[in-house]
């Protein structure tokens, strides 16, 4: 890994820390892709002491936690979107415990 994409996964990482989506993250970065931001922030979180990690992992499931609730009440979408969004979640929280 270079320095510029280690210093790239840090900023993924303290953007995401902050609140920002992938998607935000992304274009703030010049990435293509949300995933491509959310690989970032995994990488990231796998160069921090394993202490860090666990508090890590815990900030982040609880985000998406809330995200797959507001999900799931939300009216306005078919149920396929709501299902296609919550795989989605559920393959996040996957590359998030992944080692």
């Amino acid at each position: 890994m270079t320095a510029t994409e280690s210093s790239t996964d840090d900023t993924a990482l303290e953007l995401r820390r902050s609140g920002r989506s992938f998607a935000a993250i992304a274009k703030t970065l010049g990435l293509k892709r949300a995933s491509d931001a959310n690989d970032a922030f995994n990488r990231a979180l796998r160069t921090r002491p394993r202490d860090e990690q666990v508090v890590l992992r815990d900030e982040e499931s609880l985000r998406l936690d809330k995200l797959a609730t507001k999900v799931r009440s939300r009216k306005d979408l078919a149920a396929e979107d709501v299902n296609r969004q919550l795989r989605t979640i559920t393959r996040l929280r996957e590359a998030l415990v992944a080692d």
